[in-house]
């Protein structure tokens, strides 16, 4: 999700940033585009937010600008429903050209033949795919009537027009896992590739109130003997790299426990720091910044449309303050617990500096006392899905 070889190679200033609050680089930048969507799914509640989306295509292109100075590899466009932008063929164009890779999130059901040819024309790199279930009737309970075959007409819609122009456009299917639909999933790979996607991204449902999350024993059921099923044949079609992909809910007992409470990140972030704000970043319609998709129930650090682009709030106080929280335990919003997001980058970044370190574990330290503490209620997730 997140190349860090650029990190692995600057360790040292890497460290360094971390200890001290502030930025290394935004590598990865994520912008949701807009709250309107065509579909009101179930698990989704993006559609019913504010309507106030800001970011104009002005705007956008002096994003574009300011994110390729600050050394920004890789965008990812969501909503809502990107497509249902009139100008989301030059959006992407306003980062592509400046060698950034775009990437973005689609239910699919818009992917008519010619808006997939001028997506693939205008220079888009990764397209992720909604679908939730290998067959109409569960997807479509989710996504509502019709969608499933529509979103698979478009995934091959894509791969055609990928064909036709000769360009490599990597297609990935998110499926979401709910109590509604985990059962459905073993047959999912062979679906998804003879439709033309490539990837596999299976995430836990966010769901405070708990009605789509799966308890301890459906998620026992779905690990030993679901998960095995999409682990053989989406290793066989090449669309994960390692089985351990498919086991979002984790191996052990222990694991399940958290989970079961939508504890996704099982632990990790009691014991290290998640590193996403030296290296990530969130900006929403309003242009309101966060440090992640996570974190919007909380107070933005900043606003793009008012500070007058990106890097003062990129570079600000209120930002650094974020950081410096996160360092401790204690200073982690608890929503940071719920989140399966980066969790293999993380354990290598606190593997890499605990090396650099000479010790087994790296704790970073800083000299401007209490890291000040973040709180919020835990928040659906855009997981790009």
């Amino acid at each position: 999700m997140l190349a860090l070889e650029d990190v692995a190679a600057d360790l040292e200033d890497f460290r360094q940033a971390v200890q001290e609050g502030v930025p290394y680089r935004p590598l990865y930048v994520k912008i949701k585009l807009t709250w309107r969507c065509n579909l009101r799914c179930r698990m989704c509640n993006v559609w019913r937010q504010d309507r106030g989306d800001r970011l104009t295509l002005q705007l956008i292109r002096s994003l574009a600008d300011e994110l390729a100075a600050l050394g920004t590899k890789k965008v990812h466009l969501s909503g809502g429903e990107v497509l249902l932008r009139s100008d989301i063929f030059e959006v992407i164009r306003a980062f592509a050209s400046k060698g950034i890779q775009v990437n973005l999130t689609t239910n699919g059901t818009l992917l008519t033949p010619e808006v997939a040819a001028r997506l693939v024309e205008s220079g888009i790199s990764n397209v992720s795919v909604s679908l939730d279930g290998a067959t109409p009737s569960v997807h479509d309970a989710m996504r509502g009537t019709g969608t499933w075959k529509r979103t698979l007409t478009g995934i091959r819609n894509l791969r055609q027009a990928a064909k036709a122009a000769h360009r490599k456009v990597h297609i990935r299917i998110n499926t979401v896992i709910t109590r509604c639909n985990y059962r459905d999933l073993a047959r999912l790979p062979e679906i998804a590739h003879y439709a033309g996607a490539d990837r596999l991204t299976l995430i836990p449902v966010d769901d405070p109130d708990g009605q789509l999350r799966l308890n301890k024993r459906r998620i026992r059921e779905y690990t030993e003997e679901i998960a095995p099923l999409i682990a053989h044949h989406a290793l066989a079609y090449g669309m994960i790299e390692k089985a351990e992909e498919v086991y979002p809910f984790g191996r052990s007992k222990a694991e399940w426990e958290l989970s079961k409470a939508g504890l996704y990140a099982r632990g990790l972030y009691q014991e290290q720091p998640c590193y996403m704000p030296w290296l990530h970043s969130l900006i929403d319609p309003k242009g309101r910044v966060y440090p992640c998709c996570m974190t919007r129930s909380l107070t933005p650090l900043g606003n793009v449309v008012k500070r007058g682009g990106f890097t003062p709030v990129w570079e600000g106080e209120a930002f650094r303050s974020f950081r410096l929280g996160m360092l401790k335990p204690e200073g982690r919003p608890s929503l940071c617990h719920c989140c399966d997001d980066f969790l293999e980058e993380n354990r290598y970044l606190h593997r890499k500096l605990a090396a650099l370190s000479g010790g087994p574990n790296f704790m970073p330290c800083w000299s401007g006392g209490e890291a000040p503490a973040q709180s919020g209620e835990t928040t659906r997730r855009d997981r790009n899905v």
